[in-house]
């Protein structure tokens, strides 16, 4: 039996937001254990300066998160605001999207992977640079028709693991006491 979209995205965006879940707690009571505060110590924290913050990474990995099902199911994402400005707030953000995520049913999902969808490429994306190579940088700024299954495999879910991937690494770098088995552990299905 083939594999399905459903089971190539549905399942593992949900795993990889429990992850995200788990160590935003995890840095909660890291920072009450140091006696910091949490929101001032790691929402606006970077790895780099040119870099956007952890509150940025959360934000925009529930949101592909939406627009991800928007593009599965056929229907509108719903949008965030954008407002949160605490760990908590962050927290609940994310349990919202693994909610919407466990409310998609395969049979919404694995008849829309050959339906068109656009994609927009913009130019503040600089891996879209490498990723358009075999283009040309012309492709930046433009929007493209492509399937939804094309859409969600080659930028949504490459896209939702780097700013996973990047949330981990600020709070990691930030001294919160994550490892590879929290990261993992999140995604093992045993």
């Amino acid at each position: 039996m083939p594999t399905s979209i459903y089971d190539l995205v549905i399942p593992t965006f949900t795993r990889g937001l429990k992850m995200y879940h788990h160590i935003l707690t995890k840095a909660e009571e890291y920072a009450k254990e140091k006696g910091l505060n949490a929101d001032q110590e790691f929402v606006q924290a970077k790895l780099v300066e040119d870099q956007l913050p952890l509150l940025f990474q959360v934000q925009n990995t529930t949101n592909i998160a939406h627009i991800t099902v928007g593009r599965l199911t056929g229907a509108e994402p719903r949008a965030f605001e954008n407002n949160e400005k605490t760990l908590a707030e962050l927290r609940v953000r994310v349990q919202n999207t693994i909610d919407l995520l466990k409310s998609v049913k395969p049979e919404d999902v694995n008849s829309r992977e050959d339906a068109t969808t656009n994609l927009q490429v913009r130019t503040e994306w600089i891996v879209a640079r490498h990723i358009l190579t075999c283009t040309s940088s012309s492709a930046l700024g433009k929007t493209y028709q492509v399937s939804v299954k094309k859409a969600i495999l080659e930028h949504g879910q490459t896209n939702f693991f780097f700013h996973l991937v990047t949330g981990y690494s600020i709070l990691r770098a930030k001294g919160v006491p994550v490892g590879k088995a929290d990261y993992l552990g999140s995604f093992l299905d045993l």
